[in-house]
């Protein structure tokens, strides 16, 4: 993340705070990325996540979110910060 300020403004607005290995980037501009099962991946506190690249091909790789506390998980499941504070 370029600053802290930032993971914190994405998790706010129920933003996912993806995080991908240094390297190339295995998608290029205009492809789609499915990211099955996220909502489970999400209450179930996976280290990895696996995403597809759906492009000429679909190409799986990795994604992680980073520690996430239990509240930032919450406030992401929620959508957002202001419907986490509304269910809660």
């Amino acid at each position: 993340y370029a600053t802290k300020r930032y993971r914190s403004n994405l998790i706010n607005w129920g933003m996912l705070p993806f995080i991908i290995k240094d390297g190339e980037l295995p998608f290029a501009n205009g492809d789609y990325i499915f990211v099955p099962g996220i909502v489970d991946a999400i209450r179930n506190k996976d280290d990895v996540i696996k995403a597809y690249v759906v492009g000429d091909s679909l190409k799986e790789f990795e994604l992680t979110v980073g520690d996430l506390t239990d509240d930032e998980r919450q406030i992401i499941l929620d959508g957002c910060l202001i419907n986490f504070y509304r269910n809660n």
